[in-house]
């Protein structure tokens, strides 16, 4: 499921472009839209945090430093599933206040934005 899941999520940002322009697509980014979110989330809130281009060495003293393995992994939980919930948060208000898919992919990633305003004030 790993093998399926990750690959879709990484690519589904350039797709969900041209998706949302047919009532079938924009059903799709929808649904699928903060799914991949949440993935891009976890994924650039943990790279961002860690040293890890300064290796093995940096990244597990960076850890022991800010909790251990299970506070740096519950932190990374926490941000996924928030981007999750308010990318669909996202989603039902753009839907519910202009009724246009225009806009739905921008709706559905608008937490990976905060993430990067997040990180970039708290750096």
């Amino acid at each position: 499921m790993l093998a399926v899941f990750v690959p879709a999520a990484a690519g589904f940002p350039l797709a969900a472009l041209s998706l949302c322009r047919t009532p079938g697509g924009a059903e799709a980014v929808f649904w699928l839209g903060p799914w991949s979110c949440c993935f891009w989330c976890l994924i650039y809130m943990t790279l961002s945090a860690v040293p890890w281009r300064e290796g093995g060495a940096a990244v597990r003293q960076w850890r022991e430093e800010h909790g251990g393995l299970l506070h740096t992994s519950i932190v990374g939980c926490f941000w996924m599933f928030s981007s999750l919930f308010f990318s669909y948060v996202a989603e039902f208000a753009l839907l519910f206040l202009t009724r246009n898919f225009t806009w739905l992919p921008a709706a559905a990633y608008s937490p990976l934005a905060f993430c990067w305003l997040w990180r970039k004030a708290h750096a």
